[in-house]
């Protein structure tokens, strides 16, 4: 049977009258919705009302809001919401469901996935990750915290001036379900009057460290849609990018013209993206993304495998120039030693030892030029190469958050920044050596020349001389 409208239930959790709204037909798939803080199930409301045709929907009131009961104890932690929630299931008599979560109820389902992973086919996460902006949390703290007692209307128009998005009409409605009447004829919050008492020591959920809600939130691997309200002050964007980055089967979905309350904001656009996607999923089409937190070193080996097939790595190209440049110098050493054994012969043809004398210099400046060009085109390449290999290790060790991988890419960066900052030195070094001696070779052969002219007694006088110009 399909209700027109909803129907007021309830159950007994945990010692505790936990209150829902049933919309829908029973006999379809089932969605459980979980509302924020200082709210109630009643929240979800206009989404109930345009998906009851498709779904059997159901609005729990966690405790210590809307109709259920207040924990005698004050005990609102994530655990406690948890089963509470586990609790309601097996009384409901569900097995799989769809689990929708705002805000506060967002981080209950979570923690509940996580816990009991094997009911929720598909999750659906509105305004909500693992970090908050303090602008936004504090707003809500103080909107919740102001007056205790006030008129109706006077409480429907703090209400519209804490959100303007919502009419006034909207708005006293949704106040009808969050407010209750007092003995002295005013009206009150629903909610657990502790939570609005800073002295009450009470607490929501539980104190966990940044890395241990991100981990939470990786922790879960059914297909989940993250719904933002575009103008939220809660949850920022690049947070939320974050989240469906790093969870496995995540999308990210902005809905204009909402705040925090994206599904009371705009109803409309809110369930035709809910929809989509449920359907998606239902097809068996919604695409699991493939995650970058898997090992780090995968992706930075890939990366280098990837250069290997392209072309010679770091230390191939250092070995290479290195090569070359020795190659150069030994070849213009072994020029040189030739040249000076055909000098010392002294053959009596003319025409051959000037062939010699014209050819060893100009070989030389050759071989010097050669080398200079090989030498300089090597230590671009080794520049060019250490600086893309560097940024490559850079960027996957600043997008890897596991320790081990983060720590072993850390060695390949320290291994390619201290290889492209010695091998470039070593064969400028190398360069330099060339051209010293042969520096050397071109003073030596202009003092040979030079003393043919000068008297003998002058030219013995050259072998002591001549160390003047090394």
């Amino acid at each position: 049977m399909v209700t027109a409208g909803y129907i007021e239930r309830s159950v007994n959790v945990n010692g505790l009258k936990l209150a829902y709204q049933e919309w829908g037909n029973p006999s379809a798939t089932p969605i459980v919705m979980l509302h924020g803080f200082g709210v109630s199930g009643h929240m979800f409301d206009e989404f109930a009302q345009r998906m009851q045709d498709r779904y059997w929907l159901l609005a729990l009131d966690q405790r210590g809001h809307g109709d259920s009961d207040w924990s005698e104890s004050g005990d609102y932690s994530r655990e406690a919401f948890v089963e509470d929630l586990e609790g309601f299931r097996k009384a409901i008599g569900l097995d799989k469901f769809v689990l929708i979560g705002h805000s506060m109820g967002g981080l209950n389902a979570v923690s509940y996935v996580n816990r009991y992973p094997g009911h929720v086919t598909a999750l659906v996460l509105v305004d909500v990750g693992p970090e908050s902006s303090k602008e936004g949390v504090d707003n809500i703290v103080r909107f919740t915290r102001g007056p205790d007692e006030l008129e109706f209307e006077e409480f429907v128009q703090m209400a519209h001036r804490f959100n303007p998005r919502r009419t006034i009409e909207n708005i006293r409605e949704r106040m009808r379900h969050r407010l209750k009447p007092t003995e002295s004829g005013k009206w009150t919050w629903k909610f657990d009057r502790r939570f609005r008492q800073p002295d009450s020591g009470l607490t929501v959920g539980w104190q966990l460290s940044s890395d241990e809600l991100w981990g939470l939130f990786r922790g879960i691997d059914v297909p989940t849609l993250l719904v933002r309200g575009a103008e939220s002050d809660v949850l920022a964007p690049e947070v939320a990018e974050r989240v469906v980055h790093e969870m496995p089967a995540a999308r990210l979905v902005t809905i204009p013209g909402a705040g925090h309350s994206v599904p009371g904001d705009n109803p409309d656009a809110f369930t035709e993206a809910v929809a989509s996607f449920l359907a998606e999923v239902e097809r068996g089409e919604f695409p699991r993304q493939t995650t970058d937190a898997e090992p780090a070193l995968r992706q930075l080996v890939s990366e280098h495998e990837s250069s290997d097939r392209r072309g010679p790595g770091t230390l191939a190209l250092v070995l290479v120039g290195a090569g070359a440049v020795i190659a150069l110098a030994a070849a213009g050493f072994l020029l040189k030693a030739a040249a000076q054994r055909r000098e010392e012969k002294r053959r009596p043809s003319r025409r051959v030892t000037t062939a010699v004398r014209s050819a060893t210099p100009a070989s030389s400046v050759v071989d010097l030029e050669l080398a200079r060009a090989r030498a300089a085109e090597t230590v671009a390449r080794l520049a060019e190469v250490g600086t893309r290999s560097a940024r490559r290790a850079r960027k996957s060790i600043d997008e890897v958050d596991l320790s081990r991988a983060r720590a072993a890419a850390a060695e390949v960066l320290a291994a390619l920044s201290e290889t492209g900052r010695h091998a470039p030195e070593a064969v400028r070094q190398t360069v330099h050596r060339v051209e010293a001696a042969t520096r050397r070779r071109r003073r030596r052969a202009l003092v040979d020349r030079v003393s043919r002219f000068l008297p003998a007694p002058w030219r013995r006088e050259r072998s002591r001389r001549l160390p003047l110009f090394r």
